[in-house]
């Protein structure tokens, strides 16, 4: 499997927003959210992006707390050993991103909210000192969450906000065709999207499936009957590994 990334209509929403945060006129505000269900393909599709040199990446832990944050954010920047006092760290990370200018993606944001929120107040700080976009990536919650936060809320642009979607049909033909060569149809790849929810990640794991599939019986269109099979056997290794006994507690949906 040859896995070229593919611009799905949820990353040219992503450039979009960060272009819009990028020319943003002084006056507007400059964080953006990206957020939706696991398996979307929200830390992929950030990875391309970040991987083109445009931005600079953390990617949030546990058990981080206010100095860990910055200490990654100087060591992102590479801007030197970290000071020892939280303010001084702080303007030494805002001295950072002044110079650097790039925007910044934080994934896992979603721990940004422990100490009472401590961690926002501290990305907040730093955008109002610099102007810099950043950008948080969280779980579907996140959005939610942040309204209860009014002095961080009001300062995300509308236009770079985004809900990731889950693939379409159009996009899992896409996907298989240049990830595999393989040719999938309409209804062959609705249904594949319906057994794994229209999840990038599941859908990914059952193209390698079908992949190997296609080469044992010698063809190159992957059928509905291929995928029912491919889904079948999931479902008993799921059922064997975990000991379930009811199909509806297996992640994979849609057969009925």
């Amino acid at each position: 499997m040859n896995k070229s990334f593919i611009r799905t209509d949820n990353y040219n929403r992503v450039a979009a927003a960060v272009e819009a945060l990028v020319n943003r006129s002084p006056s507007l505000p400059g964080l953006g959210l990206i957020y939706g269900t696991a398996g979307y393909g929200k830390t992929a599709v950030v990875d391309h992006y970040y991987g083109a040199g445009e931005t600079i990446y953390i990617r949030c832990m546990e058990t981080w707390r206010p100095r860990r944050l910055m200490e990654e954010m100087l060591q992102v920047m590479k801007a030197g050993q970290p000071l020892y006092r939280l303010d001084k760290l702080c303007d030494q990370v805002i001295t950072g991103f002044k110079r650097w200018r790039k925007p910044l993606f934080i994934d896992e944001a979603d721990y940004l909210f422990r100490q009472g929120g401590a961690m926002l107040d501290i990305v907040r700080d730093i955008h109002d000192m610099t102007q810099v976009p950043i950008i948080l990536i969280g779980m579907e919650a996140i959005h939610g969450k942040l309204q209860k936060y009014g002095q961080f809320f009001s300062r995300i642009l509308p236009s770079a906000i985004v809900e990731f979607q889950p693939l379409t049909v159009p996009e899992i033909t896409m996907i298989t065709k240049s990830w595999t060569g393989l040719i999938i149809g309409p209804e062959a790849a609705a249904l594949l999207g319906r057994f794994a929810e229209f999840d990038f990640r599941y859908i990914v794991g059952y193209l390698l499936t079908l992949e190997e599939a296609c080469k044992v019986n010698a063809v190159t269109t992957i059928s509905p009957k291929m995928i029912e099979s491919a889904v079948g056997k999931a479902e008993k290794v799921t059922r064997r590994m975990y000991g379930i006994t009811d199909a509806k507690d297996i992640r994979i949906t849609g057969k009925g």
